[in-house]
């Protein structure tokens, strides 16, 4: 005698979990990720131009970028802070599928984010902040 048993069911379902479980453990990731990123980032406001410049690409695509030039200085540092920090939340809340999602790759379109990382003699500042560095220190 024999009993022949469909799993087909029960695996789907775990794997539906499974992925659920990645999707979630993804998105916290990316959030700690956006969080320390701008934290880091919130020293270099001055316009806003930078820190609001971040973004997480999935695939080809522009990154988000703007330039400095004509905009106001001494900016609120919290507020482009939030906003900064809302753009990557909005990103990570867009990505439609982490099944098929190999790279997602954080980014800053600034024109000027060269100079805020390497620092250097045309910079307001000669000692660079290093943001991607750190990022990439921190989280691998």
């Amino acid at each position: 005698m024999k009993q022949v048993v469909n799993l087909e069911k029960t695996i789907s379902k775990l794997k539906s979990k499974v992925d659920m479980a990645v999707e979630l453990a993804v998105k916290d990731r990316l959030e700690k990720i956006a969080v320390y990123t701008i934290d880091i980032s919130t020293p270099t406001v001055d316009t806003g131009a930078y820190i609001t410049s971040f973004s997480y690409g999935v695939g080809a695509g522009r990154p988000r970028g703007k330039s400095s030039e004509g905009r106001p200085k001494e900016q609120d540092k919290v507020s482009m802070a939030t906003k900064g920090l809302s753009n990557l939340l909005n990103d990570i809340n867009s990505i439609q599928d982490f099944n098929y999602t190999d790279t997602i790759v954080l980014r800053n379109g600034s024109p000027h984010a060269m100079d805020v990382e390497k620092g250097g003699p045309d910079w307001r500042l000669t000692q660079p902040y290093n943001i991607f560095t750190r990022v990439r220190n921190k989280y691998g």
